[in-house]
């Protein structure tokens, strides 16, 4: 854990804020027991009693009551005085330090946070931090993905800079907030806030200003859908919909949507899907795929295979014969495709 996670930084004020209650329990019990002692020693009233305490132990001393004190009172008084003038001074130098940390730290993590987002390059802006916002940018840091959130309200961009991940206040639908995000320099935009005008607004501003750029969006309907895709989304996702088909899918296909559960819950979420060519001198040239033993070999499962001249088999039986250059479409880990790649 670094010196300045927001953990350690949070640990840090729970523990200064654990010793200003102590202090401000120390300095009440301190007043209380001042107040007791001259309501009985010097037979005070209930406001005459907190009174005398008060300009004690802040040392105004303004007078003695009527008569002066007894020689019980004065003892009392010199007691209280050491033991309540420091309560007072050791409370208010804790409310300082707290306060002062509060100040200097919030204007030092800003900075930092100015420093590192100007050092962001290729990463992933996550305009929204809601359900679907924090879903998103919980999985991507699971891929180490960089990315920074956009929301507009604190306490959900505080939220997201506890978990670690870079976060701005701001409308993402603004040319300014976008700009402090780092829109010139990222790889890709995610508008997945509440409102699909918002996220229609975020996906016209992000193309026109990158046409470059990769650009997914949320959608709460299929007509928010249509618009979005004539804005310029390369990708949208529309939550109802996606649900309607996993629980289709349920009904249809249960061993399907395991996997799809798993793929997506789990470790199988990193699994891909990629294209290797055979090189003419592969060890596979010539073997059927229960030859290959490609499976057992390296883990990974041939979904079809693209030959030379331009023909496809689909879920090839064992017995089809790998050629030099055909393309192998698997599925597999990174590791599983890159031990593939070395057999190919």
């Amino acid at each position: 854990m670094w010196p300045d996670s927001p953990v350690v930084r949070e640990h840090g004020r729970v523990r200064e804020q654990q010793r200003l209650r102590i202090a401000l329990l120390v300095l009440g019990a301190v007043i209380l027991i001042g107040a007791i002692g001259y309501m009985i020693i010097e037979d005070l009233g209930i406001v005459d009693a907190f009174y005398e305490t008060a300009i004690t132990i802040t040392t105004v001393g303004y007078a003695e009551p009527a008569g002066g004190l007894s020689q019980a009172g004065r003892l009392f008084t010199m007691f209280l005085v050491l033991g309540g003038v420091g309560s007072v001074f050791y409370t208010g130098a804790v409310a300082l330090e707290l306060f002062i940390d509060e100040l200097l730290g919030g204007r030092r993590r800003l900075r930092q946070e100015e420093r590192m987002i100007a050092k962001l390059e290729g990463h992933t802006v996550v305009c929204g931090y809601g359900r679907v916002g924090t879903s998103v940018a919980a999985r991507l840091t699971q891929s180490n993905v960089d990315l920074l959130v956009v929301d507009t309200d604190e306490e959900r961009v505080e939220h997201a800079r506890s978990n670690g991940i870079a976060a701005i206040r701001g409308d993402a639908t603004e040319e300014d907030t976008l700009t402090d995000a780092g829109l010139e320099r990222a790889g890709a935009v995610i508008a997945c806030v509440h409102s699909d005008s918002d996220n229609l607004s975020i996906v016209l501003s992000a193309r026109g200003r990158r046409p470059d750029l990769y650009v997914l969006a949320r959608a709460s309907n299929v007509e928010a859908e249509r618009r979005l895709k004539m804005a310029g989304a390369n990708r949208i996702v529309t939550p109802p919909e996606v649900g309607a088909e996993r629980l289709a899918a349920l009904l249809l296909n249960s061993g399907l949507t395991d996997f799809v559960e798993i793929a997506g819950r789990n470790t199988l979420l990193e699994l891909r899907v990629e294209e290797i060519a055979l090189d003419t001198g592969s060890e596979l040239i010539g073997k059927s795929l229960a030859e290959s033993r490609i499976r057992s070999k390296v883990g990974t499962t041939i979904l079809a295979i693209r030959h030379g001249d331009g023909t496809v088999t689909s879920n090839p039986p064992p017995t089809v014969p790998l050629a030099s250059n055909d393309i192998l479409v698997a599925i597999g880990t990174a590791d599983q495709l890159e031990q593939l790649q070395k057999l190919a």
